[in-house]
């Protein structure tokens, strides 16, 4: 050795400015760094715990992030019986979120025209007592009846093959469930399957291999299920995979998500003894949703003294943070978990939203921060522009995703904040009000999507 490191000195000094960073949030926010060392490991071993056959994993798929096939194995007994094969990631009521709530409702829905629905939690373990998800799956839906043709059973364990049936159909959740599929197809005698798209997940990546990955799913044969017109716009103005196909949207379902007018509506009145509250939608685990540009954006919005602490208190949902101090005495309190029915409640009790999201879609939380009286700051991308944002309703007020113009945008919420008459006229959110509503078309053409995938 000639006493110079095989690391390189421009190598050595990224080294060193990421171990610095990574102190740096260790003393300053510990619980978010546990929280997110927490995240990063429970998402590899779903790609790597979840089997102790370690060779049996490297065989299938060398390794490729995020992708990890179930072990299927065709059942004789279940050539009959052609299951709609629903794969949601995990299975277990902590792991529950708008995308897989979304699905869950949906095809629980397909049920009762006696279509056998199989749950699939291809990432983590299931909860032990299916109860709390059976009552999930009514509060979801509202349907009471728990179908005899609708079963759920744990896939994650890639150490133990789970049977299905050669008439099959799969359903796919997430581009890495739909992966999983592409690999478990070659099993069955169905080579088209059903895709719920509630985002344009490559853009959950930087450019590479997950990106990669996640961009193939959109050209591979599939019934689309879309959620969201928006979302739909920019996969064909971009001419995502098979969207660049003539005739391709017009064969795909288009639904607007609901916002529940029996949890999402606003008080009939203020509580003037209270001070105001601004919520946080905090997810540091989600780069779309710009939590640094959020956190930096109210800081400086407590600087110019848009928010005084002797009227405002701020909070965050979404991931589980440390509090974050903002200057004057003022600082961020997170949540914790809460419940759907919670949820609503800390909604309507809060007066202003910052949500932002990086994508075409509006995601869940402005709409519902709006319909329930909130004046909501989020962000502008593509498709999704100022005109199309104000149509959903006047409480929300779009921003581009800078921060200048967030703080600008917090500035005029905390001033719209003041005027709740106001507030209540515009909650009148121009989305469907339930879920039936927004489905009433989706499920018989869902049902037609099944019954083709049958035939080809």
């Amino acid at each position: 050795m000639n006493g110079k490191s095989p690391l390189g000195a421009s190598k050595i000094r990224q080294y060193y400015a990421l171990a610095y960073r990574a102190c740096r949030h260790i003393i300053t926010h510990p619980k978010a760094f546990i929280a997110n060392l927490e995240n990063y490991l429970e998402r590899q071993s779903r790609i790597r715990a979840s089997t102790h056959n370690l060779q049996y994993a490297v065989a299938l798929n060398d390794w490729l992030p995020s992708v990890l096939p179930l072990n299927l194995v065709i059942d004789p007994n279940l050539a009959r019986a052609s299951h709609l094969n629903v794969l949601i990631p995990g299975m277990a009521t902590r792991s529950m979120s708008g995308g897989p709530n979304t699905a869950i409702n949906l095809t629980y829905r397909l049920a009762e025209y006696g279509i056998p629905i199989r749950y699939i939690s291809t990432d983590l373990p299931m909860d032990d007592d299916h109860e709390g998800l059976w009552q999930h799956f009514r509060s979801l839906t509202g349907i009471h009846e728990r179908y005899s043709n609708v079963e759920i059973t744990c896939g994650c364990n890639r150490a133990q093959s789970l049977p299905i049936g050669e008439n099959d159909v799969f359903f796919g959740t997430a581009w890495w469930t739909v992966q999983m599929i592409k690999h478990a197809l070659p099993l069955t005698r169905k080579k088209k399957f059903i895709y719920i798209i509630q985002e344009f997940e490559p853009g959950l990546y930087r450019w590479s291999t997950e990106y990669a990955l996640a961009l193939e799913t959109y050209g591979l044969n599939f019934h689309a299920i879309i959620n969201e017109s928006l979302l739909a716009e920019h996969l064909c103005t971009n001419a995502v995979g098979r969207f660049s196909e003539s005739g391709f949207i017009d064969q795909c379902a288009v639904f607007e998500p609901a916002v529940d007018d029996r949890k999402f509506h606003p008080k009939l009145a203020p509580n003037l003894n209270q001070r105001r509250r601004l919520l946080f939608y905090a997810r540091p685990n989600a780069p779309r949703n710009l939590y640094e540009l959020g956190i930096l954006a109210l800081k400086r919005a407590v600087e110019r003294r848009a928010f005084s602490p002797e009227h405002w208190e701020f909070c965050s949902i979404g991931e589980e943070i440390a509090q974050v101090d903002l200057g004057r005495g003022m600082v961020v309190q997170p949540q914790g978990w809460l419940d759907y029915e919670s949820y609503a409640q800390l909604l309507r009790n809060s007066d202003v939203g910052l949500s932002l999201m990086l994508s075409p879609h509006t995601s869940y939380p402005p709409l519902e921060m709006a319909a329930s009286g909130m004046v909501v700051v989020t962000n502008v991308f593509g498709v999704k522009t100022e005109t199309r944002l104000r149509r959903l309703s006047a409480n929300i007020l779009p921003i581009h995703a800078t921060l200048d113009s967030i703080v600008e945008g917090l500035a005029v919420a905390a001033d719209r904040a003041r005027d709740y008459s106001s507030r209540l006229a515009n909650s009148k959110i121009h989305q469907p009000r339930s879920w039936d509503e927004s489905f009433a078309q989706v499920v018989p053409r869902l049902r037609e999507m099944y019954e083709d995938c049958l035939i080809t």
